[in-house]
């Protein structure tokens, strides 16, 4: 029987949650079922070998400035390759790839269309005549959580039955507890450093000003503790003048991107997510699964993963002082509390955000759609995602 073939779009393929996913789906497809392959629009981006290392197929489509009059070119580039390709489901990513991919699978004439929501980020102007557009297009939206999928029903007027919840997923075999090591040697840290760590590509959106203004409050009480800051977060004079200003020379690192995640993880007595707004954090499932106590910011789908009390703790956003506390209340728990804590989430990550059981739900998404326009395989099962 021949394959159903499935294409991804996303407009670059930088370190980040949205394209870490896609590596992974490319990798687990079940290829006795779909052959993927993944259009990057604009051709760049670190994880561009990641994804090619799945055997999917990689194409580019030479996309620049969407404002720009050659965006239309990229446009017609790529409903050409699907129409050449005779590709079943396109599947697009983040937003411009929602709307260049929508609009060029609806001129090649693709059966099923999809876009994706992976955050709680308000549209405005612009950006949301494009999200409304690209939505319209599309047969179905993906979202990866229920409180994602609920805001984009209010800020982009998504109809809610067109939406359909797939739950983040990440790789719980590769983020396991490793044996017994001493990983803060690994990043410099003495071992009786109390390591505070987030993992983070944005700056601003993350709250890594309020994690440091947080971490100064916490030293007060906890003098070993320092802060660890892993991703593209560079020392520029902003960030020095925060960290002189807090008086935290020599307790911050900036450990810049990482392909060692699980053992920098290991390193970590506690994971932070300090963001302004998230759909469902892929660095905090990996931490969960890693056996790590989190405080999180209690924003998009965070409170679907994070139980209060029992994996860790959920604080406001935006606010240093409520986020130290949070800290401070995990760190002054006994060391057997925190090794239970962290238990309990790695059960939770792999009962609920196992990054294969979001790929079958995926597969089993994209037979559906097809089956209901008369085209496809049928289903191995039936869908599971929420409605």
């Amino acid at each position: 029987m021949e394959r159903l073939r499935v294409l991804y779009t996303v407009n670059r393929m930088d370190v980040g949650g949205s394209q870490t996913h896609l590596v992974q789906v490319l990798r687990l497809l079940d290829r006795r079922r779909f052959e993927p392959m993944l259009c990057c629009l604009s051709g760049h981006g670190a994880l561009l070998e990641m994804a090619k290392e799945t055997g999917a197929t990689v194409v580019g489509a030479g996309l620049g400035r969407i404002k720009s009059p050659a965006a239309f070119g990229a446009v017609v580039r790529l409903a050409r390759f699907i129409r050449n390709n005779r590709i079943d489901v396109v599947h697009n990513y983040l937003l411009r790839a929602n709307l260049v991919g929508a609009v060029a699978a609806r001129l090649a004439r693709v059966p099923v269309v999809l876009t994706s929501k992976r955050g709680c980020h308000e549209r405005r102007g612009l950006e949301l005549a494009a999200v409304r557009l690209s939505n319209r297009l599309a047969d179905c939206v993906t979202a990866n959580a229920d409180a994602v999928r609920a805001f984009v029903h209010e800020n982009e007027a998504c109809p809610l039955e067109k939406m359909v919840v797939i739950p983040s997923g990440i790789d719980s075999e590769r983020f396991a507890p490793l044996p017994p090591e001493d990983y803060k040697a690994r990043l410099g840290l003495a071992p009786d450093r109390v390591v505070v760590g987030i993992v983070t590509r944005q700056r601003v959106r993350k709250g890594v000003e309020e994690f440091l203004r947080a971490m100064a409050m916490v030293r007060e009480q906890v003098p070993a503790a320092c802060a660890v800051v892993v991703g593209e977060v560079s020392a520029d004079r902003e960030v020095d003048d925060l960290i002189h200003h807090l008086g935290l020379e020599g307790h911050v690192h900036l450990l810049g991107p990482r392909r060692d995640m699980p053992e920098v993880l290991s390193a970590f007595d506690l994971f932070v997510l300090s963001s302004h707004d998230e759909g469902m954090s892929n660095a905090i499932l990996e931490a969960m699964a890693m056996h790590k106590p989190v405080v999180a910011t209690d924003v998009g789908g965070t409170r679907e993963a994070v139980q209060p009390g029992r994996t860790g703790v959920l604080v406001p956003p935006k606010d240093p002082p409520a986020l130290a506390d949070g800290i401070l209340r995990v760190l002054n728990e006994p060391a057997e509390a925190r090794a239970a804590m962290g238990e309990r989430a790695r059960q939770v990550v792999v009962e609920r955000f196992s990054a294969r059981a979001m790929v079958r739900q995926m597969e089993d998404l994209y037979t559906h759609l097809l089956q209901a326009r008369g085209l496809g395989q049928p289903a191995g099962a039936a869908v599971e995602a929420t409605r």
